[in-house]
């Protein structure tokens, strides 16, 4: 009776245990769109720094869940699926608290080269026909925004694939969005060897600075966990290590 006594105590004991030690799962949920984000392989500059956050905060076992960019709003709002979102822009109808800036893009204008197109200023995209990625005109500030509203040939789009084909193809003019997507994509085969695309066929102008998102939590004491990490990775110099790790040249 007591080694049966002694058997349960222990069997309670170890479940208490288990149950203290055990990880708590969180559901983030990111973008689908390389190299930021890799579905197939779960990788990606963006799920790399995503990782590096957590392993600092290892009571936590993350799940990441893949999705269309324009969907992770929705969900941190219903609260019923994600715990947390990656790449929410601030001043997007979020719910969840935001993380300090951290997923950064460098946004340009690309043309071909053999188009010839002077493009110095934003002022000088406003009679040429424009493939950008959705949300762009809100981004990068007031004067795009006034020539999206009265030029006809400007057109978003939520695949950044989309815009690269349309430019490559000279179906579009102009190319706005971010530098390493673009150049991301033209390591596709169907440029390097099918079309005979190169990267020095393009001009790339840089008319925006940097442009950065967030991760939105549904709990404001994570959230602060967090950011007190990504304060640590910066002046550390592990983000932009992972930054440079990760650049197409």
């Amino acid at each position: 009776m007591l080694k049966f006594l002694q058997g349960i105590l222990f069997c309670l004991l170890f479940s208490a245990s288990f149950q203290l030690f055990a990880k708590q799962e969180l559901k983030i949920g990111v973008g689908n769109f390389p190299p930021f984000f890799i579905e197939e392989d779960q990788s990606g500059l963006f799920i790399e720094i995503t990782e590096a956050i957590f392993k600092r905060l290892p009571e936590y076992q993350i799940k990441f869940i893949f999705m269309s960019n324009s969907r992770l709003a929705h969900e941190i709002n219903s609260g019923k699926l994600l715990d947390v979102a990656c790449n929410i822009f601030a001043g997007s109808d979020v719910k969840g608290h935001l993380s300090k800036p951290i997923f950064r893009y460098t946004d340009v204008a690309v043309t071909q080269k053999s188009k010839n197109l002077a493009i110095n200023q934003v002022s000088d995209l406003k009679n040429l026909s424009i493939a950008a990625y959705q949300g762009a005109k809100e981004l990068l500030g007031k004067e795009l925004d006034i020539i999206a509203k009265n030029n006809p040939n400007y057109t978003e789009y939520s695949h950044p694939k989309e815009t690269t084909y349309l430019l490559a193809t000279g179906k579009k003019e102009v190319r706005i969005g971010d530098i390493n997507i673009f150049l991301y994509d033209l390591t596709n085969k169907q440029y390097s060897n099918g079309m005979n695309i190169k990267r020095n066929d393009f001009t790339i102008h840089r008319l925006w600075p940097d442009v950065y998102s967030h991760m939105a939590f549904k709990d404001a004491t994570l959230r602060d966990a967090v950011d007190k990490i990504i304060t640590e990775l910066s002046s550390e110099g592990v983000l932009e290590q992972i930054y440079a790790k990760h650049h197409i040249n």
